[in-house]
């Protein structure tokens, strides 16, 4: 795979090697190449971790790394046996080139809600974020045909409690975490491994983003679901909370989104363990994007300064930070 000469670096792409940046743009171009498109005519997309471009009648998706087409194999079955309501784009064709697995959907017509988001009002925010959570709890509940498709771990969800130990630990010693703060860290996460297997495991998207759905006057389309993972639904009930009423910096936002999300939040959570599997869902979110972020290595930036590191830190105080209302 020859990289594509001259091809200015992505904002996207910023901290990846550029030859390797130019190796995916190289493969996506060939891949829409077969379904008839023309890459220099898409646009790329938000996303990232995987490679993403639309336009032409196609959105083509390229995963960064070569592991292999299994996951991208998994996702594709998975879209293909989602209810229709939750609007996933038509899978085209899935595989690999050179080990990075590839999907091609069909375009669907709409904005990222991300990218569509400050443009939107108080009212149209609250809107978007009841239609996502309707879309994306279609696939809650048909877990009983789904669940054969995914894992019990995956994305931000570790396979065992030693492996989120060892995150947590990282993440402490990064921050320069307190001892009062290391405990309740340790024991927040050690918290959601008790409960999880206490409640009904469903499949959740394991990503459920603003920037994973499009609008159109309403939320048209879940995308992505390649972190699809079998577990409590606070797993996706955690991110939805996050995305509502928490700014792109780390701040918390009082919005009338943010209102609908800790409303359907209290409403579908488990009337039990949901304080201890949000709160620790939460937190083994931040972890993951904390060790990403931690691999980049960003000298322009404090540590303390990231995103995840302010939302890690927001979630250990006492009221449990942007969660608070639904902790007490």
């Amino acid at each position: 795979m020859t990289p594509e000469p001259g091809a200015e670096t992505h904002p996207l792409d910023q901290h990846r090697d550029p030859s390797e940046a130019a190796r995916v743009r190289g493969m996506a171009a060939e891949v829409a190449a077969r379904f008839g498109g023309d890459l220099a005519r898409m646009r790329r997309a938000n996303g990232y971790s995987n490679a993403t471009w639309v336009g032409d009648g196609i959105a083509v998706r390229v995963a960064h790394t070569p592991v292999g087409p299994v996951g991208m194999a998994r996702e594709a079955a998975l879209v293909c046996a989602l209810p229709r309501g939750i609007g996933h784009p038509e899978v085209l064709g899935e595989g690999a080139t050179e080990g990075h697995g590839w999907i091609v959907t069909r375009e669907v017509r709409g904005r990222n809600l991300h990218e569509a988001w400050p443009t939107l009002t108080s009212a149209e925010q609250r809107q978007a974020i009841h239609h996502l959570w309707a879309r994306v709890h279609l696939a809650h509940e048909a877990s009983p045909t789904l669940r054969t498709y995914v894992a019990a771990h995956g994305g931000y969800v570790p396979a065992a409690l030693g492996d989120a130990t060892a995150a947590a630990g990282r993440a402490a010693a990064a921050l320069g975490l307190s001892a009062a703060q290391r405990s309740r860290l340790h024991a927040v996460v050690e918290g959601y491994f008790r409960a999880a297997p206490l409640v009904e495991q469903c499949v959740n998207h394991g990503d459920l983003a603003l920037m994973n759905a499009l609008w159109d006057g309403e939320v048209v389309a879940v995308l992505d679901f390649e972190f699809a993972v079998l577990g409590p639904v606070e797993i996706d009930l955690c991110r939805l909370v996050c995305e509502a009423r928490v700014s792109d910096d780390g701040r918390h936002v009082d919005s009338e989104a943010g209102a609908a999300a800790l409303e359907i939040a209290a409403r579908h959570m488990d009337p039990v363990h949901g304080p201890a599997l949000l709160h620790g869902a939460a937190i083994l979110d931040q972890l993951r994007d904390l060790d990403i972020w931690l691999a980049q290595d960003s000298p322009d930036e404090r540590v303390e300064d990231w995103r995840p590191s302010r939302l890690l830190t927001d979630l250990l105080d006492a009221e449990g930070g942007y969660l608070a209302p639904l902790l007490g």
